[in-house]
Parts: C-alpha cells; sequence; structure tokens
C-alpha cells in the first residue's frame, strides 16, 4: 500500500508541473515561425549571420567559368572523406575552366560533412565557399549527396573572398558578401599602409626567422 501511494503522489506532482506549464509560457519555438495576419500566415525564418558555414557552394569566375581546377586538395584535406572529384583536361576549344583541368564531377556527401571549413580554406582557386543555407534534412541519404550542377552559384554571382573573409578584420562596412574586388583593395591598403603585417611573410627565410624569434620570446 506504501508504494502505491508513493507512485500515485509521484504520478500527480508530475501532472501538476505539466499543468502549470500548460497555461504558462511556451519554452517550445516553433519553427519556422508564424505570423498571423487574418486568415493567412507567413513563414518568419531568423536571418542567419554573415560568416555562417552550413551547405557547400562553388563559386564562378565573371566570366562565367567554374573556378574549380579539380587540384584534389579538397577532397585530400577533408577528415571525413565527404568530397569525391573526377578531373578531366579542359578542351581548349570550349574550356569549363581558367586551368589545364576542370572538375568532371565534383561531389558532396553531406551526411558525412562536419562542416569544418578545411576544404573552402585548402582551395587555392577559392572555389569553395561555405553558405548559410543549413536547412540540409532530406529523407533518405542519396537525397544528401549533392552533385556539382547542384553546387554551382548562378553566373553572374558575384564572388565571395574566402580566407579574407573568414580570418582578416574587416571594416564594418565592408561585409564578407562584397565583391573580391573590394577585399582585394583593402588587402593592398594594408600591405601598403601597414607593411609591418606582412614582414614575416615575404620570404620563406623571414617566415623562419619569425617562427625562432617568437619561440625565444616564449
Amino acid at each position: 500500500m506504501k508504494e502505491f501511494f508513493k507512485g500515485t503522489w509521484a504520478l500527480l506532482v508530475g501532472l501538476w508541473t505539466t499543468l502549470k506549464r500548460f497555461f504558462g509560457p511556451k519554452f517550445t519555438v516553433e519553427y519556422p515561425s508564424k505570423r498571423h495576419f487574418l486568415f493567412f500566415k507567413k513563414e518568419v525564418r531568423k536571418p542567419m549571420p554573415a560568416r555562417a558555414r552550413w551547405r557547400l557552394a562553388l563559386q564562378r569566375h565573371p566570366d562565367g567559368k567554374e573556378r574549380c581546377v579539380a587540384c584534389m586538395l579538397c577532397a585530400a584535406v577533408c577528415p571525413s572523406d565527404a568530397i569525391y572529384i573526377e578531373g578531366a583536361p579542359n578542351d581548349l576549344s570550349n574550356p569549363v575552366s581558367h586551368g589545364e583541368r576542370y572538375a568532371k564531377r565534383w561531389v558532396w556527401d553531406s551526411g558525412r560533412c562536419i562542416f569544418c571549413g578545411f576544404c573552402a580554406e585548402a582551395c587555392p582557386e577559392e572555389a569553395i565557399i561555405m553558405t548559410d543555407q543549413f536547412e540540409l534534412a532530406k529523407y533518405s541519404r542519396r537525397e544528401l549527396v549533392y552533385e556539382k550542377e547542384d553546387l554551382l552559384v548562378p553566373p553572374g554571382t558575384p564572388p565571395k573572398r574566402v580566407w579574407l573573409g573568414w580570418y582578416r578584420e574587416l571594416p564594418p562596412e565592408e561585409p564578407v558578401e562584397v565583391p573580391l574586388e573590394v577585399h582585394l583593395e583593402y588587402e593592398r591598403y594594408l600591405r601598403r599602409e601597414i607593411p609591418e603585417l606582412y614582414e614575416p611573410f615575404n620570404s620563406p627565410l623571414a617566415r623562419a626567422h619569425q617562427f625562432l624569434k617568437e619561440e625565444g620570446e616564449k
């Protein structure tokens, strides 16, 4: 009998907690949130920050040609083997990229990706960027695999400076999405106005000297 009353009391306490929250403020937020206007509902999504790193995208040159030259560095650096590339030589009469090779296939498995950004950092052509598109849930694993045609940005899309946008501080009036030319202009300004920022990186010997100097100061 004692066990019965103990279990009943625990059940009543749990129900009372549920009943208190039933009419109080809700902690669960509906996604996407919906705003009601008369009989119409409008979905509202919170904007992502400019430096969000989610779905991959492949950039193009201003003339519409692909930036990827199938160097395989992104596939080599990927810790989860989420990238697969098949390279092919460019047809000189109708080149796909500006290099000698182009990516015949560029496959990204978002189900394996850990969104570390190593691929974007390793790409010498700045062909890979990480966008703010985070809604990647699918109903099957096959739908999580993206081909090159799914990842290429539309022709005419302004390029995004990857390493400068992530690892250098930019003025607040120049967000990450500004065209590549603006970032290059700011980079030239830094080199001209603050040359000491780049002195350790002018030559391998200077870099080694700077490394030994910093080690000696520790």
